[in-house]
């Protein structure tokens, strides 16, 4: 399950390394989209940030409480999105994502990342 962890971290970060160095030929319409895109998926990940803090603060939820955990318990409308993914995706890597990391680490880091790399996209197409 760590090997394809780092094998999904891996490839997180050689996806945003092309995005960046082959920016230019994408027209700035495009590339406007995407940003705005991708900083309304940031809002929608800071609500759930927000959610989970909450759960932590002011319930019985633990700190170690997995997107599974959250999803299964606050979700469960929606959670055979969850099972479909994983008739799409190698278990072990949407285990390692949604099982093993910690949801308020996982969201953290991700919010964190598609933020910068919205508003960074907004500052390319401004060129």
């Amino acid at each position: 399950m760590i090997g394809a962890g780092i094998f999904g971290i891996a490839v997180a970060c050689l996806f945003i390394f092309m995005l960046v160095w082959s920016i230019e030929i994408f027209p700035s319409g495009a590339v406007k989209i995407l940003a705005y895109w991708v900083l309304a998926a940031s809002a929608v990940e800071t609500v759930f940030l927000l959610w989970i803090l909450g759960l932590i603060l002011f319930s019985d939820v633990v700190w170690t409480m997995s997107v599974n955990e959250f999803w299964k318990d606050q979700l469960s409308a929606i959670y055979f999105i969850k099972e479909w993914l994983y008739s799409w995706f190698w278990n072990d890597l949407l285990d390692f994502f949604l099982v093993y990391l910690p949801a308020i680490v996982f969201l953290s880091v991700r919010t964190t990342i598609s933020s910068i790399l919205g508003v960074w996209l907004i500052s390319v197409s401004k060129r």
